[in-house]
């Protein structure tokens, strides 16, 4: 549906793996403390990612704002087109001071709180869902179509809500962890 990544499913039969194969001191070595350990860096690839979904978005959607004409006028000279742009410049913004927070964490050798690298991935994914649908919005019946490229945008966006947890799971991830029960 979106990003192009090609999914496929691996049946593995009468596989054997010796315990020099096991990822960490011990088949447990590894498991959830292994995992969470990357979920930091995870998350914040997602709002990366996000990030240029909604630049470009914003890019597009200014460009359209400037020649569509309706009305004899710009649709960028309505307000409601304009509400719209605005909000897409907050989302730039917010997703853009976000990832520089993680850059600076990272830059002072610490990590991000288990709550807060579940919230800038839940926030990233919303804001980059809902940029994008509203530049399908701004483009009309244009944005539907392929040639446009802000359907893609949106198609894209969409998997940022599921991969890497999906918003359900950030939520659950970020009220344990705010409760002391990650």
């Amino acid at each position: 549906m979106g990003i192009g990544a090609p999914t496929g499913e691996l049946f593995l039969s009468d596989v054997k793996a010796g315990p020099e194969r096991l990822m960490g001191e011990s088949e447990d070595g590894y498991g959830r403390s292994g995992a969470k350990s990357t979920f930091s860096t995870e998350r914040s690839g997602v709002a990366a990612m996000a990030l240029g979904l909604v630049e470009r978005s914003l890019e597009m959607s200014l460009d359209y704002a400037r020649t569509r004409v309706q009305f004899d006028q710009p649709i960028g000279s309505y307000q409601l087109i304009q509400l719209k742009l605005a909000k897409m410049e907050v989302a730039r913004l917010n997703l853009e001071n976000l990832v520089f927070r993680f850059i600076e964490t990272r830059a002072a050798g610490k990590d991000m709180s288990m709550a807060e690298a579940s919230a800038m991935k839940l926030y990233a994914a919303q804001a980059a869902m809902e940029v994008t649908t509203e530049a399908v919005q701004i483009f009309g019946g244009a944005g539907y179509m392929r040639a446009t490229r802000v359907e893609q945008l949106m198609r894209d966006a969409k998997i940022l809500q599921i991969y890497a947890g999906t918003d359900e799971m950030q939520i659950v991830a970020i009220a344990r962890d705010l409760l002391g029960r990650g």
